[in-house]
């Protein structure tokens, strides 16, 4: 997986406990002409709100990305010409990869595991989650579903949240 293993971040000491993305995939997506390339981009947080930038494979717009200082959204903003208007999107990562903190406690409620401690304030490998309720699912025997996306113009999505999302699609219908 393009430079290592996807990190989240369990916080617990907050009014709402929380997951967020500090390290993983996402898409390399153009507001111009909403055209995802097939190639994502490895997002390993910010440098002041910076997440950096790429030019359009298909309209050639310069999109350029940023956060909230290493916490989502990723924002998106594509410009084709240097004087034309600027095209923005907004991501949360978070809810199109179905990685919240609620996302977490319902898988829990559908296969009885403890994929998030309550008492627990740390970063998490995501992958073994992953293949803990894939394990489930097989055990199971339930016939793995295709997710479908929240976001319109999202095609696909990198691994391992396409197999994540097709787990929690399952889970959901059986």
């Amino acid at each position: 997986m393009l430079g290592g293993m996807v990190t989240l971040y369990h916080s617990v000491r907050t009014r709402q406990p929380s997951v967020m993305m500090t390290q993983g995939p996402i898409l390399r997506y153009c507001p111009a002409c909403q055209h995802t390339s097939r190639t994502p981009l490895l997002y390993h947080g910010s440098r002041y709100g910076h997440v950096g930038g790429f030019e359009c494979e298909r309209c050639g717009a310069r999109v350029s990305m940023v956060d909230r200082d290493c916490y989502p959204p990723v924002q998106y903003f594509a410009r084709q010409t240097p004087d034309g208007p600027t095209v923005p999107e907004t991501i949360l990562y978070e809810d199109l990869y179905h990685i919240n903190e609620p996302d977490f406690r319902q898988v829990e409620r559908w296969t009885g595991l403890t994929l998030l401690r309550q008492e627990d304030e740390k970063a998490l490998a995501f992958e073994p989650l992953v293949v803990q309720v894939a394990d489930e699912v097989t055990r199971r025997a339930l016939p793995l579903q295709t997710a479908a996306f929240s976001l319109p113009f999202v095609t696909w999505v990198p691994e391992p949240f396409e197999t994540w999302l097709n787990l929690y699609a399952t889970l959901e219908r059986a």
